[in-house]
């Protein structure tokens, strides 16, 4: 029928088989053509390549009149599609997919056909891809549009064809004869034998004896790893069969194998050691059933060696589809639980310190409701698996069964069901950190997700320390600082215990990126429009009483613990040392830091201070006393070593809560009476030079009130500098210069900030 054909009309030619089929015959001499849906499909771009049209839908009217053979396939409704209908009423020949693939095969030297529930399309694309590279010519059809730099099928020359040997049915549910029924090969690779379309056979056993059927008397290349194929070769005449795998029982062992993030590596016993640029065992497993056949067709191994190097995998097949900056996206056609699991095991063995997400879609209702249970071992095995509903096929109805994608997910801890597209983008945007290993798995239309999910993985913000502590990107300061200037920090992150502060260190240590540490907000003047390195907010707020009596009481306090706060529990716990800082703003690590004063009596911050305990520049957390900090005015050593303060320990005295709260409500009076009080400010931002105060020189200057932008002296203490609202950078390093230099003219005096200006 196919020699006689000169114009052959596939109905359904972006399935991957047709397709494929179609480029062969087309580069035979044959004119080639067909139909199908408008939706975009992976196959497109294959069709293109190779000039070849199509017609959108299945209009009878639109069926060419110089066709004279149109094949079909189980899509589309089958014999019942209406082009088939026409194309009998006007007595063209019609022939199945499975029976066309079969007499194209017939007409070569050496016919491979590679089988198996799992694999074959993999096995078959190495081995066809291994020819080219030992110059074999060989033609062949496998089961992806392209892979590794080649299209999925190709005809060079009627010395060898590899073909796929499809275990589906012709066209179910009226015709379930095994596809590969209708093909006659020289040699069978068969890969292994699993139940993978209930739709077609009832069971494992009808399964195997179809398996066993096609294998007939043909020259097998078995993987005895598989039982299903271990006790078929046991009653095969020596000579018929060759088995390989890892187990004794092969003829071509597998032994010494590893897997890595750049291939692996492995050594077939009495034959020599191979390397591939694919993971995991089972792959191992497919590339030595290339090298077993490749053997037996007469090659030599030093020369097979060469010929699999450089395989990249086809596509769909642990298909690398992104990657930036140590996060992956991955797509893999799997939709058998065994399939999920030979993935998902390679991932590991590739990537043994990542996060392994799959985002899987069931396909079809049948699969999912026969191997429920293994569904949900195999991708539970994966650290976050996303399921979505079950992706149909067109030969069955959903109504017919009772199963749901929820199904799966019942009685996990790590799976998690989304309905629709949208609630998998919300649940990956809570889930999604750097450098995880993201999949899209399923033999449906998951793949055409990886727009969306590249741009998620671009917008990613990394995670610290293997917690969930998210860096944010381009985040705005503004809030976070009294001065409320506008500045914004290349890399955010918030932390809330000493955990969260020391791996935060870590990671800027690690990625050799500056780090700020940003308290309260206060004695810090930023005129930069961006921060780079990271910014790292200390919400590090705990108070521990580590012993108290009668006189007094020693307490732990966090760094990122506010001062008002401090002060508050002071009161309530008739804790006296703090009061007299009412009203200051920032945190306890910057009051330390600063050794904050006050005057009306002079005590400092520190003066209660026992011990503390500190990170230092790499990272390591020290003990210190007192006197390491070397107190002064407006002076800590840390100023000058950078190290971070975790907890402070401090011995306060017990005294009647009353009194505290007199004084330090006479403390507050007297700051409202004398500074700008809930205004935008940084807090005194010159030191006093000597015993003279910066704020009579600047007011002396004649400079209170004075503007620039909306940056202005107070009219009330002339050292605080305040913000209307809009203030810009520029504007606030104008106005810094012009007090110095007014200072310095008036008084000789050059002013040094007390503000940390960035």
């Amino acid at each position: 029928m196919l020699k006689q054909a000169k114009n052959i009309f596939f109905v359904g030619i972006k399935g991957v088989a047709m397709a494929n089929l179609a480029v062969v015959l087309k580069k035979m001499g044959k004119k080639v053509g067909g139909s199908d849906v408008e939706e975009v499909f992976i196959t497109d771009k294959l069709l293109k390549d190779n000039k070849i049209s199509w017609l959108a839908g299945f209009n009878p009217k639109k069926l060419p009149k110089d066709v004279d053979l149109i094949v079909y396939s189980a899509a589309h409704t089958g014999l019942n599609n209406p082009l088939i209908v026409e194309a009998r009423n006007r007595k063209i020949r019609i022939i199945s997919q499975a029976q066309l693939l079969g007499e194209l095969m017939s007409g070569f030297e050496t016919k491979i056909a590679v089988s198996g529930c799992h694999g074959k399309t993999t096995t078959s694309s190495l081995l066809s891809y291994a020819l080219k590279r030992l110059n074999a010519s060989p033609s062949y059809t496998v089961g992806v549009p392209f892979f590794t730099g080649n299209q999925g099928s190709d005809y060079q020359s009627n010395k060898y064809f590899v073909v796929e040997a499809d275990e589906y049915g012709v066209n179910p549910p009226e015709d379930k004869t095994p596809k590969f029924f209708k093909l006659d090969p020289d040699w069978i690779i068969c890969t292994n034998i699993d139940f993978d379309h209930p739709d077609v056979y009832k069971n494992i056993e009808e399964t195997k004896t179809a398996f066993y059927k096609f294998f007939g008397k043909k020259k097998l290349i078995l993987n005895v790893d598989d039982a299903n194929l271990w006790l078929f070769s046991k009653n095969i005449k020596a000579g018929k069969a060759f088995g390989y795998g890892f187990s004794d029982n092969a003829d071509y062992q597998i032994l010494n194998w590893s897997t890595n993030e750049t291939g692996s590596k492995f050594e077939i016993k009495r034959v020599g050691r191979f390397e591939i640029s694919l993971y995991g065992k089972h792959n191992i497993a497919n590339a030595s059933s290339v090298i077993v056949q490749l053997l037996h067709l007469g090659f030599k191994a030093e020369k097979i060696r060469k010929a699999v190097l450089g395989f990249k995998g086809a596509e769909r097949r642990f298909e690398r589809v992104y990657v930036k900056e140590g996060s992956y996206l991955f797509d893999d056609y799997a939709h058998h639980p065994a399939e999920i699991q030979a993935t998902i095991n390679a991932a590991k063995d590739r990537f043994k310190q990542k996060r392994i997400i799959v985002i899987f879609q069931p396909h079809t209702f049948s699969r999912t409701n026969f191997l429920l249970k293994e569904f949900r071992e195999s991708l539970s095995s994966a650290d976050v698996g996303l399921v979505m509903p079950i992706f149909a096929s067109a030969r069955e109805k959903g109504s017919q069964f009772k199963v749901d994608s929820k199904d799966i997910v019942k009685g996990t801890e790590n799976l998690i069901y989304v309905e629709s597209e949208s609630l998998l983008i919300k649940q990956l945007e809570k889930i999604l950190r750097k450098g995880d290993v993201v999949f899209t798995m399923g033999a449906g239309n998951v793949y055409k997700l990886k727009d969306k999910l590249i741009k998620m993985i671009n917008e990613i913000n990394p995670v610290i320390g293997g917690k969930n502590l998210k860096i944010e990107k381009n985040k705005d300061l503004s809030h976070f600082l009294t001065l409320r200037t506008k500045v914004k920090a290349e890399n955010f992150v918030e932390a809330k215990n000493r955990e969260e502060l020391l791996s935060a260190k870590k990671y800027s240590l690690e990625n050799h990126t500056p780090l700020l540490m940003l308290g309260g907000g206060s004695n810090l003047a930023i005129t930069k429009k961006t921060l780079p390195g990271l910014v790292l907010k200390n919400n590090y707020i705990d108070l521990k009483v580590i012993e108290e009596n009668k006189d007094y009481a020693t307490v732990s306090v966090s760094s990122g613990y506010p001062v008002s706060l401090l002060i508050a529990k002071s009161i309530q716990n008739g804790w006296s040392g703090f009061e007299y800082h009412q009203g200051l703003p920032g945190t306890v690590g910057g009051a330390i830091y600063m050794n904050s004063k006050w005057t009306k009596p002079m005590v400092y911050f520190g003066d209660y201070l026992i011990y503390a305990y500190l990170m230092d520049a790499e990272g390591r957390v020290k003990k210190v006393n007192r006197n390491y900090f070397k107190f002064g005015y407006d002076y800590s050593i840390l100023q000058k070593t950078g190290e971070i303060i975790l907890e402070a320990v401090f011995k306060l005295k017990k005294e009647d809560p009353a009194t505290i709260k007199e004084k330090a409500d006479w403390a507050l009076a007297y700051r409202k009476k004398t500074q700008p009080f809930g205004i935008a400010s940084s807090g005194c931002f010159f030191r006093n030079p000597g015993k003279i105060s910066a704020g009579y020189l600047i007011d002396k200057a004649g400079l209170k009130n004075y503007s620039v932008g909306d940056y202005y002296v107070s009219p009330i203490h002339a050292n605080f500098i305040i913000n209307r609202g809009k203030g810009k950078s520029e504007d606030l390093i104008k106005l810094l210069n012009i007090i110095k230099s007014k200072v310095k003219d008036k008084f000789d005096i050059e002013l040094k900030e007390e503000v940390i200006v960035i």
